[in-house]
This record gives structure tokens, C-alpha cells and sequence, in this order.
């Protein structure tokens, strides 16, 4: 067990997996506010946002597990440079790269999106039934809190929330219907008969950026990394998008071509340096991702 307890959070979305279009519906709002109200606050926050009271709580929820506003009730009325971004760039998520800076922060997000950090970083990437992911995640989470108390069926309802958000039953399900979350585009977690399993997605869909925004991240305060730290540790590249090690190492081939970054496999080093400390700054990498586009 750990020696002190940590903040944790479970069941902030209200019961409501994240639906197609409601990210981009609190963006704008969010922008539009100026910083002049909170949006999710107001006494006509369902008129401004066209969903209903308790959809409101958990877009709220889902603003802040995603990065794209703060955590206080001052910081709730301003985007994120994240938010400003994506709103500048892909208000409506069309590209797979939002998805995965999106995926990249709420699979980190410890303190507001427990259950996400735990599934992706701690739960082993095997075919499991509802019920086994429980029992793993449960005892994760009494080992990350410090046996701190919390109700199974908030946890099962995260489980619920987490496994609609990116797989969809296929036998069951209308591909038109637009409640289907837009991270199953992403293709990490597969329904089978007999449950769930974490799989490695569509190559073509990660890009290298991707992987250079994650080593901005892990680099921000520092200009190297072991490789293994980089790809392998709590919150790693290799769990945050679900890619093995090989393929790991061949986006930092890519990288290293680019020239963003200088590998070292020799002597036993096998470690990352910085090519360029101004192109490896986290927003930098964002707007060159996207100016590229144009």
C-alpha cells in the first residue's frame, strides 16, 4: 500500500459516456464566454450548450479530464492552451492527432480521470470480462489511494464509461447513431464475445507527432531521457497509445531522421537527447503539426 493517500477522483461524467459533438460544444462555448462567466455554472448553461442539466455536470467533467479547461472555478472560464489549439485548429475532432493529444491527457490524468490512468497504465493489455477489469482496477486504485474508501459502483460505473468510450458493440449498435464516442476511431479497446481487450491501434492513425508531443512532455524540463524511462515508466508512451515496443522505437527512428531528436543505442546507453530545445517545446510541436496541414 502506499505511505500517504493521494487525491483521486471516480464517476465525474455523471453516468454519460463522452458523446460525438460535446467536446467541441463546450469549447466554443468556453471561447465565446471570454472569461466574462463560467459557462457550466450559469442558470441557462443547458440553452447555451443544447443538452440537458445533468449532460451539463458531465461535459463540465469531461472539459477538465481532457485538459482543455482548469480545475478551479476562475480556471473553468478560460481554455487551456491545449483547448486554444484545438479550437483554433480541429474544433470538431476531425483529425486522428486531436484524438490522441486528447488520449494522451486524460491517460495520464490521475487526479480527475482515476479510473482512465489506471486502465491504461496499470490494467494488462489481455482480453478481460467486465468483471476482471473490476477486480484489477479495484485493486490498483486501493494501492494507488492509500486504502482510501470509495464505492465499487462508482468504479464500475468508470469501467462502464471507459469500455463505451472506446469500443462499441458492433452486433448491437446503429453506426449512424451519433452517441458513439469519437475515441473509438482510435481502436484501442475491442468488444469480443467474451469481453474486452486493449489492442494496438491503426498505425496510419498515430502519427510521429504524436509520439514527439509525448517526448516534448516527458523532455519539457530536461534535454534527455533513457529510452526505456521514455517508452516504458507509469505513463509512458508504450501505455498512454498502445503501441509495442518495436513500433515505439520505430516512430523515434522517424524522429531522428527529422532530426527533432539524437538517439544513443550504443554502450548500453539507449538514451533520447533534444536535436533542437525550441522545436521540442510541447506548443511548438502542436502548431507545426498542424501548419503542416495547410
Amino acid at each position: 500500500m502506499a505511505s500517504t493517500k493521494v487525491d483521486f477522483k471516480l464517476q465525474g461524467h455523471e453516468k454519460f459516456s463522452l458523446r460525438d459533438g460535446w467536446l467541441n460544444k463546450g469549447i466554443i462555448a468556453v471561447h465565446e464566454a471570454n472569461e466574462k462567466y463560467n459557462v457550466f455554472t450559469r442558470d441557462d448553461a443547458t440553452d447555451i450548450l443544447g443538452i440537458g442539466n445533468n449532460m451539463v455536470k458531465s461535459l463540465r467533467y469531461w472539459m477538465k479530464a481532457f485538459g482543455l479547461i482548469g480545475t478551479t472555478p476562475v480556471e473553468e472560464k478560460k481554455l487551456t492552451p491545449l483547448g486554444e489549439e484545438i479550437f483554433n485548429n480541429d474544433i470538431y475532432l476531425e483529425k486522428d492527432f486531436t484524438l490522441w493529444l486528447l488520449q494522451s491527457q486524460i491517460a495520464k490524468n490521475k487526479k480527475i480521470a482515476t479510473s482512465w490512468y489506471l486502465y491504461f497504465n496499470k490494467c494488462d493489455a489481455v482480453e478481460l470480462s467486465r468483471d476482471e477489469i473490476f477486480g484489477i482496477l479495484k485493486r490498483e486504485l486501493l494501492e494507488y489511494s492509500g486504502g482510501a474508501k470509495f464505492s465499487d459502483n462508482s468504479l464500475k460505473n468508470d469501467i462502464d464509461v471507459i469500455l463505451n468510450m472506446y469500443s462499441r458493440n458492433t452486433k448491437v449498435e446503429d453506426p449512424e447513431d451519433k452517441n458513439v464516442s469519437p475515441f473509438v476511431r482510435l481502436g484501442i479497446v475491442k468488444h469480443t464475445d467474451s469481453g474486452f481487450i486493449k489492442t494496438q491501434p491503426d498505425i496510419r492513425s498515430l502519427s510521429e507527432w504524436n509520439i514527439l508531443y509525448e517526448l516534448s512532455l516527458l523532455m519539457e524540463k530536461r534535454d534527455q531521457i533513457s529510452i526505456d524511462e521514455a517508452l516504458k515508466d507509469d505513463c509512458g508512451i508504450i501505455n498512454i497509445y498502445q503501441i509495442n515496443a518495436v513500433q515505439a522505437n520505430e516512430y523515434l527512428d522517424i524522429l531522428e531522421e527529422l532530426g527533432y531528436i539524437r538517439l544513443n543505442r550504443t554502450a548500453g546507453l539507449d538514451m533520447i537527447y533534444k536535436s533542437n530545445k525550441e522545436d521540442m517545446k510541447p506548443e511548438k510541436v502542436i502548431d507545426k503539426y498542424y501548419s503542416s496541414l495547410i
